[in-house]
């Protein structure tokens, strides 16, 4: 009797340890993700977005800071109703392929003009795109071109999450 209290004892003592020990090292994991975030300079839900990134790395004058500000208005004006319409698609689209008949012509034809409408978001962007490279003088220009684009870093990051 004494050995079979003494065995329960112990295997619950070693569960208990075990227990602390597993949440001691969350808390570790934890503590390095909020150095980490701290280090790179905000919340873990809040990104760096927008122009301030960039204009930060491109060591631009105030009158190039308005003039691009401008021109990234300019083009998030006439993209985002392009934008919106191609939300609208892709909701259109879950819709035709969810239902109880599967048409395919209807499902190509939203495809097409999904496709239509993401060529025209990108003629807009390269359109803005070469307006502000023509505010920027040689050393801007060469920053600007090595910076990645925003989706190329999307897929990093993406890539990088799935792997943790």
């Amino acid at each position: 009797m004494r050995r079979i209290i003494t065995t329960a004892f112990l295997l619950l003592l070693i569960g208990t340890l075990s227990v602390q020990a597993q949440r001691s090292d969350q808390q570790e994991k934890r503590k390095e993700l909020k150095e980490r975030i701290e280090k790179r300079g905000g919340q873990k839900g809040q990104m760096r977005r927008g122009q301030e990134p960039m204009l930060a790395k491109l060591d631009l004058n105030e009158d190039q800071k308005e003039q691009i500000k401008g021109i990234m208005l300019e083009g998030k004006q006439e993209s985002l109703p392009l934008e919106n319409q191609l939300r609208e698609k892709r909701a259109r689209l879950r819709t035709l392929s969810s239902g109880d008949t599967y048409d395919v012509s209807a499902l190509n034809k939203v495809a097409d003009e999904m496709g239509d409408l993401q060529v025209s978001i990108q003629k807009i962007h390269i359109a803005k795109k070469g307006e502000i490279r023509a505010l920027l003088n040689d050393e801007q220009k060469i920053k600007f071109d090595t910076m990645p684009e925003r989706t190329q870093k999307m897929k990093r990051q993406a890539l990088v999450r799935k792997r943790r």
